[in-house]
């Protein structure tokens, strides 16, 4: 086998592939083998090139009919198994503040994050986010919305480097499934709370400087 090896080279030599990517390849084809985890839904391949989160202000603000909001963000039952480049709680208390806009006179709000857990157990990795907002008076509840977001992959193994790239994404990721159900259930549970969103521009009057001028009509 080695002599026909060596005949085939010195016949048709070609290039030569580089050291540097087949190292690349054997880290990465194990972040490839995906499934389900037990109640995490699906299967998810993660994206080694995106890009760290830099907020949710970007995404529609949710204005309730409050004049404040507090973000509770240290849920009792936490559990983050390093490495973690993102800690799941921060972000979901990132979202809470983000999204949540208090916009009313009076009153107030709480959000709350209740479950904000990475969990690993061999090449598997699991991510759990659960939060709450309440609509307060004084202590008493008036209306809530809750939401959670599950992502879980297996074949997560690797160096360190690999880990915390694979965290990072199933973070991300997550967040976003949160975000997205976040907003339905607020939209559905909160809308008597809810203040409109986009404001309306103002109509000038007719015959204004600004509005819409009246012109005569030539007769016949």
């Amino acid at each position: 086998m080695k002599g026909t090896t060596d005949q085939n080279l010195g016949q048709n030599p070609g290039p030569a592939a580089p050291p540097a990517l087949g190292r690349r390849l054997v880290i990465a084809a194990p972040l490839l083998l995906l499934a389900a985890l037990p109640g995490c839904g699906g299967r998810e391949e993660p994206s080694p090139g995106l890009p760290r989160i830099e907020g949710y202000a970007y995404l529609t603000p949710l204005r309730l009919n409050v004049a404040e909001l507090e973000v509770l963000d240290n849920p009792p039952d936490a559990r983050v198994d390093p490495p973690a480049p993102l800690l799941p709680s921060a972000e979901v208390a990132r979202m809470g503040r983000d999204r949540i806009i208090p916009s009313g006179t009076a009153g107030r709000a709480r959000f709350v994050v209740e479950t904000a857990n990475l969990i690993r157990s061999g090449d598997a990795v699991a991510v759990l986010l659960r939060a709450r907002v309440e609509v307060l008076d004084n202590d008493r509840r008036l209306a809530y919305a809750e939401a959670e977001a599950r992502r879980g992959i297996i074949g997560a193994g690797g160096g360190a480097a690999a880990r915390a790239r694979v965290a990072e994404t199933l973070v991300s990721r997550a967040m976003e499934d949160l975000n997205v159900e976040f907003e339905v259930q607020v939209r559905r549970n909160l809308r008597d709370w809810l203040l409109e969103t986009t404001p309306t521009a103002p109509v000038a009057p007719i015959d204004s400087p600004d509005g819409i001028q009246r012109q005569d009509l030539p007769e016949g």
